[in-house]
């Protein structure tokens, strides 16, 4: 692999999690191409010793217990980042503010009640479909779930506006050009057509996957169209439940 591409890809880790080390800035327009890639690594990361757990023994327990060591290793590897854009979209958008107020509210560091059913519900449906997979042996759909997430920043920024385009939304928005938006278009139906090219789902299956994560997104479009534009809690958010959606629309 290229130098520059190399640098790219560490500059991806190092801006979604805490793995690599910043060596030097890169504006997040440079590194979107290689959000899908740095997503993989990272559910190799989490998807590895979750897999060793499950073959320690024979314990039905194990899945339940692996699906929870997947967790904490992607809170950990991401410092919860994505999970925070979570609580505060679902409280901006449970106040039903408008204007001003919800961006108020979005900005808030509390923790509220929406925020919190927002939490719960991503992270139980988290643990019990890693819990499944892993179960049944679907392994493939554990380590993918993380490369679909990162590539659903790309769609989300090519569907909305920025709300400020000085900000990491709006830095973000910046570089979702039409090729590259075409391309992970193209990613993401390789990605859906995978597991049934591999006699792990019908294809069907597959379709379902792919209508349920374009209603998600124009769903955080439509929202953040109506409030003025897309933020980083958008985007965050878009990362946590497009990671759920392909693990729950997979099973």
């Amino acid at each position: 692999m290229p130098r520059a591409a190399l640098e790219r890809l560490h500059g991806a880790l190092a801006f979604l999690s805490r793995l690599a080390p910043p060596r030097q800035s890169f504006a997040p327009a440079l590194l979107l191409p290689w959000f899908a890639p740095a997503g993989l690594l990272l559910g190799a990361l989490f998807a590895l010793p979750a897999w060793l757990l499950c073959r320690a023994g024979h314990a039905t327990a194990l899945p339940a217990l692996a699906a929870w060591l997947w967790l904490v290793l992607e809170i950990w590897a991401t410092r919860g980042l994505h999970w925070d854009g979570v609580a505060d979209l679902g409280d901006a958008t449970g106040s039903n503010a408008t204007g001003e107020a919800f961006w108020t509210v979005l900005r808030d560091s509390r923790l509220g009640a929406f925020g919190a059913l927002h939490l719960l519900l991503a992270f139980s449906g988290h643990m019990l479909a890693l819990t499944l997979h892993m179960g049944a042996d679907g392994w493939i759909f554990v380590l993918l779930a993380p490369c679909w997430s990162r590539a659903s920043v790309v769609w989300l920024g090519s569907m909305a506006p920025a709300r400020e385009a000085s900000s990491l939304g709006g830095l973000t928005c910046a570089g979702v050009t039409p090729r590259l938006a075409r391309a992970h278009v193209l990613l993401g139906i390789l990605l859906a057509l995978l597991p049934p090219a591999l006699g792990m789902l019908p294809v069907w299956r597959a379709l379902l996957l792919a209508l349920g994560q374009y209603m998600l997104l124009a769903s955080l479009a439509r929202t953040a169209r109506r409030h003025g534009g897309l933020s980083g809690d958008f985007f965050g958010a878009c990362i946590q439940w497009s990671q759920l959606w392909f693990l729950l629309g997979t099973l």
